[in-house]
């Protein structure tokens, strides 16, 4: 069976995604003058954004983990990887501090992890719900289904 058409596809992707951002939030907060140092970005920022993502993280573990996944919390992710995405790019082209080139390619890799995380949620969703197992569980599905 593809990874894709997998039930656990959406499970797995969101913990991918927890364990990514934990990755990368340990390092904001454990060395957060080192890495400002490196990509010309602000130390509060830095620490700010790294506590961030470990609760970000702490929260797609949970949702990873849940029995159903629960939609609405899938969504919330979804759009936060999205909204993380562009204030990458936006922090790029307008931030008010001189980026080195590290961190232009700090930035650049947020941007494209967490974009890349957000579409292969939405297809998750989607595989879920085309296999008659909506995130909410198939009582929800059929539900849904009966409405439309």
């Amino acid at each position: 069976m593809s990874v894709l058409l997998s039930p656990q596809f959406l499970r797995s992707v969101l913990l991918l995604d927890a364990a990514s951002v934990l990755a990368s939030g340990v390092p904001q907060v454990a060395v957060t003058a080192w890495l400002a140092s490196l990509t010309g970005l602000p130390s509060s920022l830095l620490m700010a954004t790294g506590v961030f993502l470990l609760c970000y993280g702490a929260f797609a573990s949970w949702v990873g983990t849940r029995r159903p996944i629960p939609a609405a919390a899938v969504w919330l992710i979804i759009m936060g990887n999205l909204a993380w995405g562009v204030a990458c790019v936006g922090l790029i082209g307008v931030g008010p501090f001189g980026l080195t080139g590290w961190g232009v390619i700090y930035l650049l890799l947020h941007g494209v992890a967490v974009t890349s995380f957000a579409a292969l949620q939405v297809l998750g969703v989607r595989q879920s719900a085309l296999q008659g197992v909506a995130a909410n569980g198939p009582a929800q599905t059929a539900a849904k289904s009966t409405r439309a």
